[in-house]
Parts: structure tokens; sequence; C-alpha cells
């Protein structure tokens, strides 16, 4: 094995000419040397509820992973409901499913560790961390027996302001109102047959300043003007509206924050999420974790959803006042310095003063955060791993506040400050799984196909491996409904993902199922190995050669 590494540290030397180009090159060629990779299957927790409720299936699942040469498989047993599917003492434990009783004396988590450890399969728990509910869901959840966790997400109301005068609400947004009401039209829409009679309809241009208006509707509705929207109103709004419509007279749209709690306003899988700074919250999340170390040999736990739900949270009280003791002054306009929202879109951000101060904030929150979870984890069994799931749209993913890069990486925002990349929490995970959720294996593909090279996976897979910086081992994931009805791509997917980082993850076992694709996985994974992170000290020893490749290159000795 001495000899291996040597080799590979030699040929990582050879391939390399600047730091930059070293990025993700030794933790590839230690497992290289070595002959490894990562062949991760993920379980769903919700996807796989009636194909894992039996010690038989879940025997039968670690035979055909067995065969196939998996080397992990990932369990999810705390899905986004916050409701989990192993015997816990802490959180809600999953009763019935699509109207049957769920078996009460049945562990899945149980049973998956012991018939994968039988066949010599890792096996991990993953827990959506932040995700505490959905909505409609079991009330049990933590997000709704704690309301005072849920995330509070800005929204906003929209007005019709006049000068000097108060203004009229908009209740309606690319439909037609309802008598008394405003809409906000700034699109063609279809015109409906219960529409107003008395409708009244001011087109307005980006100035704020009245082009036209009358009862012309059909004509307006079905081609609003370039660069203007359409204000339409009846009823009082309408006679609202008419008497403020003459030309070059100023409506201007203005966008009033609004303050929701994430159990009225989730996001778009309807999870309601609670507020990852919240020290209540993340007692309560690290309580489960440590819970599921301590009571089940699990080979470790894998983090998804460590994050906020979207840009546009958490703006509670409670965020404002940590924000501004980190800060070390009050926030003059919360959430104005922040960032406002376009009125016109209601989705566009404006950035504020504090925009990237509080970008910073977030992204603290979660490293200081996993930085927890990996200390109560090692706490109770030091050989137990860490790792996290995340998105490889790393562009965007500052969004949901997480820095998922090395803290040696400087990211490419232009709000980021100078001390943004130490919010990088890559340093503090034994793997991370990055999600190149694209149908094109190679930008060939995408190009080939009218779409963006940068929507493959062999450009995600690569900007995953530049970002963590070799602070840990990388696996490309690959959802498979996106490849249903190309397994040859699929195939070329897998050989891009194992080719450009240390291994794959396979997004998701209900679709292995439902295309019947085991006998296919077999052919892909000829060989049985073990994933780079499950021996002992390579990760140690892939940034030993970095570092004496580096004082090498630097004249150091």
């Amino acid at each position: 094995m001495r000899k291996n590494f040597a080799i590979a540290g030699v040929i990582v030397m050879l391939l390399t000419s600047t730091t930059n180009a070293l990025a993700g090159k030794y933790t590839a060629a230690a497992a290289a040397a070595g002959g490894l990779q990562g062949r991760v299957l993920w379980c769903d927790a919700d996807a796989n509820v009636s194909a894992l409720d039996s010690r038989e299936k879940i025997a039968e699942l670690a035979a055909q992973c067995k065969k196939a040469n998996i080397t992990t498989i990932v369990m999810d047993v705390k899905p986004l409901s916050g409701v989990v599917l192993y015997q816990s003492k802490i959180a809600p434990r999953l009763k019935e499913w699509k109207g049957r009783q769920y078996p009460a004396d049945f562990d899945p988590l149980a049973d998956v560790v012991e018939e994968g450890h039988k066949v010599g399969i890792e096996v991990y728990a993953a827990v959506n961390v932040f995700s505490e509910g959905r909505q409609g869901g079991d009330k049990r959840a933590a997000a709704f027996v704690n309301p005072d966790w849920q995330c509070i997400h800005y929204e906003i109301e929209r007005w019709a302001v006049p000068p000097d005068e108060n203004g009229y609400p908009i209740s309606a947004v690319n439909r037609m109102p309802l008598s008394g009401r405003l809409a906000l039209i700034t699109k063609n829409i279809e015109l409906s047959e219960n529409m107003p009679p008395d409708i009244w309809i001011t087109v307005v241009g980006k100035d704020w300043k009245v082009k036209s208006a009358g009862f012309d509707k059909i004509s307006l509705l079905n081609s609003v003007p370039e660069g203007c929207f359409l204000l339409a109103g009846s009823g009082k709004a309408g006679e609202w509206l008419r008497g403020r419509s003459l030309p070059e007279t100023v409506i201007e749209l203005v966008s009033k924050p609004e303050m929701v709690p994430a159990g009225i306003s989730a996001d778009e899988h309807q999870a309601v999420f609670v507020n990852p700074a919240n020290p209540q919250a993340r007692a309560y999340e690290i309580s489960i974790i440590e819970e599921i170390v301590r009571n089940y040999s699990v080979d470790g736990i894998v983090l998804d959803r460590m994050r906020y739900p979207g840009i546009r949270a958490d703006f509670s009280e409670l965020s404002r006042t940590l924000f501004e003791s980190w800060l070390g002054k009050k926030v003059e306009k919360f959430p104005e310095d922040i960032f406002t929202i376009d009125p016109i879109s209601g989705s566009q951000i404006i950035r504020g003063k504090l925009f990237g101060s509080w970008m910073e904030w977030r992204a603290s929150q979660i490293r200081s955060f996993a930085a927890e979870v990996r200390s109560a984890v090692k706490k109770i069994r030091l050989d137990a791993k860490v790792a996290a799931y995340v998105g490889s749209w790393y562009d965007s993913y500052y969004e949901v506040g997480v820095n998922w890069a090395s803290p040696n990486y400087t990211p490419n925002y232009d709000f980021a400050g100078k001390n943004y990349r130490k919010t990088g929490y890559a340093d503090l995970m034994d793997w991370i799984c990055t999600g190149c959720y694209y149908k094109y294996p190679t930008r060939a593909d995408a190009a080939a196909a009218g779409a963006g090279v940068g929507g493959s996976v062999e450009a995600a897979a690569e900007q995953s491996n530049e970002v963590v910086d070799d602070d840990t081992f990388v696996y490309a994931g690959l959802y498979l409904l996106q490849y249903a009805r190309d397994p040859e791509a699929f195939k070329r997917a897998v050989e891009i993902a194992c080719s450009l980082t240390q291994g794959v993850m396979l997004f998701d076992l209900v679709y292995i199922r439902d295309y019947n694709w085991w006998n296919m996985l077999e052919e892909i994974f000829k060989q049985p190995t073990k994933a780079p992170h499950s021996v002992h000290g390579l990760l140690d020893k892939a940034k030993e050669l970095r570092r004496m490749s580096e004082e090498q290159r630097s004249g150091k000795k």
C-alpha cells in the first residue's frame, strides 16, 4: 500500500502545475492507488416504505446490493415529515402509511444495519436535519409541536401607490381580480368568461408612469405592451384606478415586507423547516443524531437538508438579534438592509448594504452546526463517520445558507467578504455527496442537445471536486429518474461520476426496482471494492501528499 501511495503522489505531481489545478487530485489519486470507489445506494424513506417493511425484504435488498458490489447503503430514517422510521424516544415515529398501520414493533434501521453488515456492506442513517414537518402532515412533528421554531419566510404584499397616498393593495397576480380587488398583470393571460363587465385596465411603464387606460380589456390582456405592466380592477378598485389613470400620472408598485411562518409558507416540497439558528431546534436535531449513533451500529450519519429552505428564510426576530450580535451593531432597516423584493416580478432579489454579511452569517450557522454534530458523534463512537448530501450547484447554493466548500476555497461570489470562505464545512465531513442531477452525462452531450454545458454530470462533478479541494472524498450523485428511458446514458453517467470524483451515489432504490436495473448494476460494477472513506487514514494520507507536493513546489524543504 505504501508503494501505491508513493506512485499516486508521483503521478499527481507530474499532472499538476498550479495550485488551482491541485483541487481534488490527491483524494482521487489516493482512492485510485488502492482501487477504491464509493458506490452508494440511497433509500428514500417515503419512496421505499412499503418496499422495506419486513426483515425478508431488507435481507433481499442486502443480497442484491452485495451482488451489485454496492459499498454503502444510506437508509433515510428521518424524512421531510419529521416523523422517523426507527425506534425513537425523542422524535415521533411513523404510525401509518397510505392508510395502513405501520408495524409498531418493526425497526427497519436495525434490520438494514444487521443485514447489510452480514454481507459486508456499510450502512449509514440519513436525516433530513432542519425539515421538521409537512404542510397538512403529521402534527406530532417538531415544527408543529414547537411553532416558535419554524422558519419565518420573507414574503411581500404588493401595493399600487400614487404620490402622497397610502395606495391600494394588489390581491391577484396574472389573473382577473374579484370585484373590489386590484390585480397586477405582467404577462398575457387567457380571458375568463366570468370577467367583471366593469373591469378597468391601466397600462403603466417601468418608469411608473401611466401610458394608457380604459376598457379595452381584450386587446390589452391578450398582449401586454412591452416594457409595461397592467393594473386591473373592478368595482371599488376599478373606480379607484380609473381616478388615477390620466397619462403621465405616477402609480408606483411598492413591496411591503410580510413575515410568514413556514407552516403557512412551506418550500416546494411542502416541507416546514425549523430555524437553523434556533438553539432549541439545533439541540433537538443533535439529540436525534446522538440517539441513532448511540443505539444503532451504523457506520455513520448523512446530513441531508442541513440548510435553510431558501434565500427568504429565516427573518425571525431571533435571527435578527443573533445577526446583530454577530455584526456588532443594530440593523437600521430590517429586512430592507438585507434585500428587498422587486414588486413587479415578486421574486427578483434587490440586494441591500448588508446582503453579503447576512449570507456569511447564515453560512456560519450551518458550519457551526456541522461542527457540533461531528463533535457529538465522535464523543459517542470515534469510528462513526459524518457525511453530507448537498446540491452540486455551488454557484447558487449560498441561497440556502450553505457553503459546502473547503474553507481554503475562495468562492467567486461578488458579495463575499474575505472571511466568507471560513464558513466552508467540507473539512468537517468524512465524505460529501453532491447531487449532479443532470440528464446529460458530458458537456458534449449537453451542447449537442442545445443545453448549457454546465448542465451536465461532467461539469458538476468537476466543480464538486474543485470546490471541496481535497478536504474530503466526493461522490457525484445521479438522479436515476432522469435516465428512465435511456439506460445507456445512465451507464455513461456512472462512468463519468466515478472517473471525475471518487465514486457515485445512486438516487434512488425505488427507480432501480421500478426499472429492474439490478442486473445492469452488476454489469457496471463488475469488481468488488471498498469506499475510500472506509479506509482508515486514507484521507489524511491524501492531505499529506498534497502538503508535501505544495512544499516541494514552493521550494520548501
